[in-house]
């Protein structure tokens, strides 16, 4: 997996052909953090599951992250019931749940 910067607190890459476009935003002491990959959406703690639920969206939760690396490097702590319908679950990295996303 590489990871490209292409300027602060925006990176894109690829995972197992599956390309992904990162954000991560400071606010005030802490950073909003989130990855954009085909239908996935994998957000830090500000993000609710419940809001991606409703709307049927494949999203997943990684907490106590700083950076798009650790969240990629980071186990998911929460999904949605479509991320799980594509085989995402908790304890999975964020890059792995990336990978699962290339069959979607």
């Amino acid at each position: 997996m590489e990871l490209t910067y292409d300027r602060e607190g925006h990176a894109f890459g690829e995972i197992d052909g599956v390309k992904f476009e990162g954000f991560c935003v400071p606010v005030t002491s802490q950073y909003l953090i989130f990855i954009k990959a085909g239908n996935l959406f994998l957000g830090c703690g500000f993000f609710s599951m419940d809001t991606f639920d409703k709307i049927g969206i494949p999203a997943a939760r990684i907490t106590c992250v700083s950076s798009i690396e650790q969240m990629l490097n980071s186990n998911i702590v929460s999904v949605t019931k479509s991320a799980a319908a594509h085989g995402i679950t908790e304890c999975m990295t964020g890059a792995e749940a990336i990978a699962k996303m290339k069959s979607a």
